[in-house]
């Protein structure tokens, strides 16, 4: 078996970027220091000019990503739903909007071009003849708290088995499969604010077995806890479990592993989204070994975005040792 492709999404960055700390060329010269194959971007955040950008901009950007020797993967795009006061975007607008962002993408040297949900199945079929001409994969992306049992997504389903084009697909973000929070969620409270061993052990239970809230919040009082643990519990450890029927923040011990490996055959590009990995290579989160097993048996060839969204949840870690941790990690689990 070949070698895992790694991308880095520059969305990872976007905390320093935003900042003015880092520079666009700062950010791809990381992303290949790191390891990487390929490289997303998103195309509001780094795109200078979007949706429209200039000749000479996108000339400096293809002469930037190949003096690192980066290929450009995925040129991730929204659709505006918000854009006018009053109603959402109508069909032809969405057709239109989307046509000419695949059009910049292409001419700017990526192969995959990410939308979102809010495309419409039957939106995104009357794409299939641009992206036949153009010569790129259009893909939806699957984000939490979405899952692939979502009524949209088996919609989605439905139309990439019909059409069974290389042109559409579907590119999958770990946040759609994650099992609980990472386990830096409690770092925000200072230690002299709650019990953090306990919670953290309470974190391990709801992330890895079925045992009922009710009972760890039990738990939590019977080994010394108090009512301040358990505030903390129902708010940064209990989330997510409201209307599970379509998708929820954390999937506790029933991550859809079937689905995805359904919906792998679609998929050119995913997004390896992450909290955090621990010096030993663990993510306490999502069930990395587990997915990273089924990619292998189905003969995933594709790229993986090492994706770091820790910083939501804790400022300790510097976000370039995370993803170099994350791909580390992933080359582990690859080469077993």
């Amino acid at each position: 078996m070949g070698k895992l492709n790694h991308s880095i999404t520059l969305y990872g960055f976007g905390y320093h970027y935003m900042r003015g700390e880092y520079s666009l060329e700062d950010v791809l010269k990381k992303t290949k220091a790191l390891g990487a194959d390929g490289f997303e971007i998103v195309a509001p955040q780094m795109v200078d000019g979007h949706p429209n950008p200039s000749e000479s901009w996108m000339e400096s950007f293809k002469e930037l990503y190949q003096k690192y020797e980066l290929t450009p993967v995925c040129y991730s795009i929204y659709i505006d739903s918000g854009k006018h006061k009053g109603r959402f975007l109508n069909e032809a607008e969405r057709l239109a909007g989307t046509i000419n962002e695949m059009e910049y993408a292409k001419k700017m040297g990526f192969s995959v071009v990410r939308s979102q949900d809010a495309l419409l199945p039957k939106t995104m079929e009357k794409l299939l003849p641009y992206a036949e001409e153009l010569d790129l994969h259009l893909a939806i992306e699957l984000h939490g708290p979405y899952s692939p049992s979502t009524p949209v997504f088996q919609e989605y389903a439905e139309l990439f088995e019909k059409k069974n084009s290389p042109y559409l697909g579907v590119v999958m973000d770990y946040s759609a499969f994650s099992s609980g929070p990472p386990a830096t969620v409690l770092d925000q409270f200072p230690d002299d604010v709650c019990h953090k061993e306990l919670l953290h052990k309470i974190r391990k239970l709801f992330t890895t077995t079925e045992i009922p809230v009710e009972d760890l919040t039990k738990m939590i009082l019977d080994e010394g806890g108090d009512e301040v643990d358990v505030l903390i519990a129902e708010k940064k450890i209990y989330t997510g479990l409201m209307n599970e029927k379509m998708g929820t923040i954390y999937y506790r011990t029933h991550p859809d592993y079937e689905g995805f490996r359904r919906l792998l055959k679609w998929s050119k590009y995913m997004h390896g989204k992450f909290w955090h990995v621990d010096d030993d290579l663990n993510c306490d989160e999502i069930d990395y070994p587990g997915f990273v097993k089924i990619m292998k048996e189905e003969d995933y060839q594709g790229f993986i975005a090492s994706e770091y969204e820790g910083s939501n949840f804790s400022k300790k870690y510097n976000d370039e040792d995370q993803l170099a941790l994350h791909i580390k990690m992933l080359d582990q689990l690859w080469n077993r």
